[in-house]
């Protein structure tokens, strides 16, 4: 059957070429937008690191220019005064690597013996409570850490897998911007948004009189109204005597730094959907007709013995010969993508790309060819033949 249907398939070479054709194009197109959409989903369900819901942020005026005496008594009465507040459940000091800042401070250092090159943050005693973070080893900062020998550190585990991995570094000193002590790991810290990479990420205590913590994170009771910003914006302008600041909500920061990625991803998808409804068409349209056109043939077989099922079988078999050979030569040339790394994507979306590529096509041409190939096994061997 299959050496017939490649026959058939090479006799009618010229009239094949367009669905070839297109089937090649329509593979590397679905392949091109499926890499950038897996890579995306594949960042989207990796944890983010902390919470977002009920997380309030206050972006106070910079601090550098106050005294550091100064700048203990503001966060302890601020501290004070919002934890008073009824809705008001834990309170923060960071830095400008806030969640959805998009500032990006990094650190490098080679007294390891290597380089190290990562992110630093910031984050207080309460950093751990008011986010929600997920420490997988060790502990965050406590209070005896301000006068403990080393400075503490708590890494993310992008950091530990790149530079120490297989090891167990609780506890020991890792130099960089100084002695620091590994207190803790977290599973991760994605602060810039959900289609963010897990880039590797260490944390520094940070204390009261820091000039540079100059942003506040608040853990706020469930549901919230938005009017209670009202409440704080008073309070926090009678302590820090100005109004220079600014009330986020963490959740819908999140949203926003997300939207960036969402609506390409949308448009993207759509447009794929706009192309598999063209194939999926043009091949129904291309199939009725070249059955038309062969009515003959199909007369002439079924009166030589040939069953419906047959004829059924060979239409569906011939279009799913030419899918694949369509398939086969759009994958010799996206797979030279990841085997080269001429893109920036890691190769396992490219590969999950191909196969769901030739998958979907697959399926396409297969559903695309069941009425045209069943409308050919009722055609009457009798009627057929005294048409030719």
């Amino acid at each position: 059957m299959i050496k017939h249907i490649l026959k058939l398939i090479w006799n009618k070479r010229r009239s094949n070429s367009l669905i070839l054709l297109e089937i090649f194009l329509s593979f590397l197109v679905l392949f091109a937008v499926l890499s950038y959409v897996i890579y995306n989903a594949r960042k989207f369900s990796e944890p983010l690191g902390f919470e977002t819901e009920d997380k309030w942020m206050i972006n106070l005026e910079t601090q550098r220019l106050m005294d550091d005496a100064d700048i203990v008594s503001l966060k302890t009465s601020l501290r004070s005064e919002l934890l008073a507040m009824d809705r008001i459940k834990s309170v923060s000091f960071t830095g400008s690597a806030f969640p959805f800042s998009g500032n990006t401070n990094t650190t490098n250092s080679d007294d390891m013996g290597f380089h190290i090159n990562s992110i630093i943050a910031m984050g207080d005693i309460h950093y751990e409570d008011v986010l929600d973070l997920n420490i997988t080893q060790g502990r965050w900062f406590k209070e005896e850490d301000m006068t403990a020998t080393y400075r503490p550190l708590v890494a993310n585990q992008a950091f530990m897998d790149k530079y120490f991995e297989g090891k167990d570094m609780l506890d020991s000193i890792i130099i960089i911007n100084g002695e620091h002590k590994l207190v803790g790991v977290m599973d991760a810290f994605r602060y810039k948004g959900e289609f963010s990479e897990n880039l590797p990420t260490v944390f520094d205590l940070i204390g009261d009189d820091n000039k540079y913590s100059n942003n506040v994170i608040l853990d706020m009771a469930p549901n919230t109204p938005v009017a209670y910003e009202e409440k704080i914006n008073n309070l926090v302008k009678s302590i820090t005597k100005g109004d220079k600041f600014v009330i986020q909500n963490l959740d819908k920061n999140r949203k926003r730094a997300s939207q960036d990625t969402w609506i390409p991803l949308i448009v993207l998808i759509s447009i794929c959907g706009f192309l598999c409804i063209n194939v999926g068409l043009g091949l129904f349209g291309v199939l009725w007709y070249n059955i038309n056109k062969r009515r003959g043939e199909i007369g002439l077989r079924r009166a030589i013995g040939a069953h419906s099922s047959d004829i059924k079988k060979q239409f569906v078999l011939e279009i799913i010969v030419l899918a694949l050979s369509g398939i086969l030569l759009g994958v010799f040339f996206a797979i030279q993508v990841p085997l080269l790394k001429l893109g920036p994507l890691e190769p396992v979306n490219m590969y999950w790309a191909i196969a769901i590529s030739a998958l979907i096509i697959l399926v396409l041409v297969t559903l695309c060819a069941l009425q045209p190939s069943w409308q050919a096994s009722k055609i009457h061997p009798a009627n057929a033949l005294h048409e030719e």
